[in-house]
């Protein structure tokens, strides 16, 4: 029955790999419903992508500015490529 036991190192990849299945769901649904609503929004398939691809994005409060931790931030990560 030793072999049965469960390592800390186990629980803590089980852990990971739960809420990375959590994240993707919630990234999907994001996905999914950008898609439903630019279907009947977008001209064109490049503004479709567009609205997809930016479903997880939110927008910067002054809040987030103002934030210590994150007043420093490169806020478009993009721009330095």
């Amino acid at each position: 029955m030793d072999n049965w036991k469960i390592t800390a190192e186990e629980l803590i990849r089980l852990r990971e790999s739960c809420l990375q299945c959590i994240r993707d769901g919630e990234l999907y649904e994001l996905r999914n419903d950008a898609k439903l609503r630019a279907v009947y929004s977008t001209q064109n398939y490049e503004e479709f992508k567009n609205i997809v691809d930016a479903a997880h994005l939110r927008p910067v409060t002054k809040g987030d500015k103002a934030n210590f931790k994150t007043k420093n931030r490169l806020w478009n990560s993009a721009a330095r490529d």
